[in-house]
């Protein structure tokens, strides 16, 4: 079958001082594409690459497409906002180095106006040590003499001025010549360091972005978002990773703002109908039939996932943290879909569907072509040509009640609903707690120690037995705030939080041990009872040992693993 050729290219290098390239970017002449990922790198990473350069080590070629066609981009690149490109010159558009420039333009051009909100895990305004020929933040107690900031590095008013700064600064004036010295040999090894540019000309926006695509590959992998949003990205026109931002807003609002796009994703691969595990997305993506439909397909997903969040929500999945399996929202977002109001013989069905594959662990050890069988079950079900599951055994039993506290793991996340089932309260006050909206917020910071000192516990300590919803304000040990209350207040506290009764006794010996032992056979009776009533079949045993990697669950896993 032949393939549409791609467009010819020519390919050039040359080499550039770094001075001359900051001076490109910040005129507008080199820019970054908004199909481009983020700024990711941390605070080592940007010392790394200005070390690099103080030593002479070579850093990389950028890779820039040159062409006169005027594409969406950044407004600025790293915190420094750059000139706009004027109209009808070419224009470098950054296909692979982006966070190099960034890093090299956000630390050497930095003004007081910069945007520092870019990138928040980064301090822009980074120093040189001259004691320690090192790269710095700046220093918590105050910027020294010795700190010369990168910023004023490459300006020579602006390097005049800071070396005059040491000198007044500065009483001896041996030690203050030696930094000069040093600060003259940074600034001379920046304004002397060469790297590649490499202009890729005569291609249109399709090769463009495909070389993108594969320079990616070949380094650091990318992810499902990173590439769909290359690969779909139209001037002008569907623009799916903004799309995904704002319905990652719309997601947040509801507590599940932590859903990976990856999953998103995939549901609206499934509302296109292709496979949601597909590996070749650049032969997929590309392809006018599959971008034509992409609009709607996303418009259909969304309306399916909000349909999904619904159900969820009356299952007491009020937080993507409750969520066991990613995949889950992707075939319960598939089947709303299709079917806004199913039957409630049909509701009933999915939700011990939910309940079933949840403390079960079936995402989690099944394989790609199960999770598509079970999708295709899920759309009849939906279209109302299935009537049962047979991908998903509804028999089969639970898994036994976990060993370790882990919140990733899907069985953890399926205790979880059941202990927030019980409306645990904040103590000691005994007032609302909504551990939706905690986890949400804090994560699994939200479920505290009963007892933070593992001397006491042994083995138990890492138990779920051990583990508590707590308050935002609340810190340390639930123990500390438990003690103090009366019996009666205990009594009826407690057993909101997965205690029994007899458990007041045990407090008021400080028989800590026991406390805890008899919370773990109070919580597996009453996670029983839970799934009984939710039409799982309860585990032989009781308890089991770690969950295995296997079962550690997708919604926090980095969807491009699926690749």
């Amino acid at each position: 079958m032949s393939k549409e050729m791609p467009s010819r290219m020519e390919v050039v290098s040359e080499v550039v001082f770094l001075g001359k390239l900051v001076e490109r970017a910040m005129a507008g002449k080199i820019r970054v594409p908004k199909f481009q990922r983020d700024f990711v790198w941390k605070q080592s990473d940007l010392h790394k690459l200005l070390e690099s350069v103080l030593y002479g080590y070579p850093i990389g070629s950028i890779l820039v497409w040159d062409t006169e066609r005027k594409i969406e981009t950044r407004k600025s690149i790293g915190p420094v906002d750059v000139c706009l490109p004027l109209d009808g010159l070419e224009v470098g558009y950054v296909l692979d180095g982006q966070q190099r420039l960034s890093t090299l333009v956000g630390t050497l051009r930095l003004s007081k106006d910069a945007d520092k909100s870019i990138a928040h895990q980064v301090d822009w305004g980074v120093f040189c040590d001259l004691d320690k020929d090192e790269f710095i933040r700046e220093p918590a107690d105050g910027v020294k003499p010795q700190h010369f900031p990168v910023k004023n590095l490459l300006t020579t008013a602006e390097f005049v001025n800071q070396c005059r700064q040491i000198l007044s600064e500065v009483n001896d004036k041996n030690q203050a010549l030696k930094w000069l010295n040093k600060a003259d040999r940074l600034a001379n090894a920046f304004r002397d360091y060469q790297l590649p540019l490499i202009h890729i000309r005569e291609a249109d926006l399709k090769t463009a972005v495909i070389i993108f695509s594969r320079l990616n590959r070949a380094g650091r992998k990318m992810t499902i978002v990173e590439m769909v949003s290359a690969l779909t990205y139209k001037e002008g026109q569907f623009d799916l990773a903004k799309k995904l931002d704002e319905f990652k807003m719309k997601l947040a609002v509801k507590s599940f703002g932590n859903i990976d796009r990856g999953i998103l994703l995939r549901t609206v691969l499934a509302a296109l109908e292709k496979d949601i595990y597909a590996k070749d997305w650049a032969d997929l993506m590309v392809k006018d039939e599959v971008r034509e439909k992409l609009p709607k397909a996303f418009e259909l997903a969304e309306k399916g996932i909000m349909g999904a969040l619904d159900f969820l929500k009356d299952q007491g999945v009020k937080s993507d943290r409750l969520l066991p399996y990613g995949l889950q929202l992707v075939l319960l977002g598939e089947f709303f879909r299709l079917c806004h109001e199913p039957t409630d013989k049909v509701h009933k069905l999915l939700r011990r569907w939910f309940w079933v594959t949840s403390f079960t662990g079936w995402f989690g050890r099944v394989s790609t072509t199960q999770v598509t069988r079970a999708l295709s079950e899920v759309r009849e079900l939906a279209k109302g040509q299935g009537s049962e599951f047979s991908i998903v055994d509804l028999d089969r039993p639970a898994q036994p009640f976990p060993e370790r506290f882990d919140g990733r793991s899907a069985r953890v996340r399926a205790f979880l609903l059941y202990l927030a089932s019980l409306k645990p309260c904040s103590l000691p006050n005994g007032s609302a707690l909504d551990p939706a909206q905690e986890l949400a917020t804090r994560g699994t910071k939200a479920v505290g120690y009963v007892f933070s000192n593992p001397g006491t516990l042994s083995e138990l300590f890492s138990s779920p037995a051990n583990r508590i919803f707590l308050a935002p304000e609340k810190t340390g040990q639930a123990f500390e705030d438990l003690v103090p209350l009366t019996d009666e207040k205990l009594k009826k506290l407690l057993p909101r939080h997965g205690f029994p009764i007899s458990s007041v006794q045990q407090l008021r010996k400080d028989d800590r041990l026991g406390l805890i032992e008899a919370r773990l056979k109070y919580l597996i009776d009453g996670e029983r009872e839970f799934m009984n009533e939710r039409k799982v079949n309860i585990p032989e045993k009781r308890t089991e040992a770690n969950i295995a990697d296997s079962e550690v669950s997708d919604a926090d896993v980095e969807m491009s693993d699926f690749n």
